[in-house]
């Protein structure tokens, strides 16, 4: 397929793969979202056979996935390959071991034993969920910068947004525009900055405001991004956790930085690319910006984490270069 160039700073390479048009990449659950899709497939199709890009779609940023090798990808077969590989059920999850976190959260010789025996272990992925969700050198209460949702929320809403969607949620999160007409209540992660409800921006007021069982989520997309949390390990600062792609650990000066490229990175190489310094230097210089235009970044976007009463939110993101 052909993509037109860009209209931003710099332009996109003629692309060709499967234009994954529903994602946004502007927008902090979209973006997330195409991560999810990346790595759930990248272990379906063996590490190292799909890349990913992004090119101009509609006025926005959509990301494309490229297999190395094989036949063309299509829109059925990856459906059909998402709703085989995603488990239904939170025990099935690696995101269950929250669950054993929070049971030792006033027991820290245990729940740094168990954290341990994680990292002794074999598996992989249990290890990279660890690293995302807590250290054994932070407290109990710290957590993953990409969380948004209350923490006494967050278990439940995992849960809900593993065992409710289905292939269609998915087809219209990943192949459509956003409808936005999936219910929100208790099935959400909080990452969509749509998500900022205070009073003064609605008619209802926030707590149980009715239309939040009817629709203002993407089911579909908040599955996906689940997908992305271990590719954004924390680690302990203080009595904190710093999260990759963060800077800031207060609600008046927490900032994530993410970019978007034109050329076909392998996952390894997007989980490396996401820790890069050079996307939290503010300003941007032109130095920076040379050096990321000839690593292949065509935009780079940055929203800040701010608390609104007791819940954290995702501003707009705003394109820094």
């Amino acid at each position: 397929m052909n993509i037109a160039k860009s209209k931003t700073i710099r332009s996109v390479e003629v692309c060709e793969g499967l234009l994954l048009r529903g994602l946004d990449g502007t927008n902090p659950l979209g973006f997330l979202a195409a991560l999810g899709i990346f790595r759930v497939l990248d272990e379906a199709c063996g590490s190292g056979v799909l890349r990913m890009s992004w090119a101009s779609s509609d006025g926005t940023w959509a990301p494309v996935l490229h297999p190395s090798s094989g036949p063309t990808l299509e829109e059925d077969a990856v459906l059909t390959s998402l709703t085989q590989r995603l488990v239904k059920t939170i025990e099935d999850h690696p995101a269950n071991l929250l669950s054993k976190l929070e049971s030792a959260s006033d027991d820290g010789q245990a729940r740094r034993r168990f954290i341990q025996d994680i990292a002794a272990g074999t598996d992989r992925d249990r290890m990279d969920w660890t690293s995302a969700l807590a250290s054994d050198f932070a407290p109990p209460d710290s957590i993953n910068q990409l969380q948004t949702t209350r923490r006494d929320y967050f278990f439940g809403n995992l849960s809900s947004v593993i065992s409710r969607t289905n292939r269609e949620h998915l087809r219209r999160a990943v192949f459509h525009p956003w409808d936005y007409s999936d219910a929100l209540d208790n099935q959400s992660l909080h990452l969509d900055p749509s998500e900022d409800r205070r009073h003064a921006h609605q008619w209802n007021k926030p707590a149980g405001d009715p239309d939040r069982k009817t629709r203002g989520g993407m089911l579909g997309a908040n599955r996906l991004a689940l997908e992305a949390i271990p590719l954004f390990p924390s680690f302990p600062e203080a009595n904190t956790l710093r999260t990759v792609g963060f800077t800031g650990t207060r609600s008046t000066n927490t900032r994530w930085t993410w970019p978007l490229w034109s050329v076909r990175l392998s996952l390894p190489i997007v989980r490396s690319f996401l820790g890069s310094r050079v996307l939290q230097r503010d300003p941007l210089g032109d130095a920076d910006i040379a050096l990321l235009k000839a690593q292949g970044v065509v935009a780079v976007y940055r929203t800040r984490r701010i608390l609104v009463g007791k819940t954290p939110n995702f501003t707009p993101a705003q394109c820094i270069g």
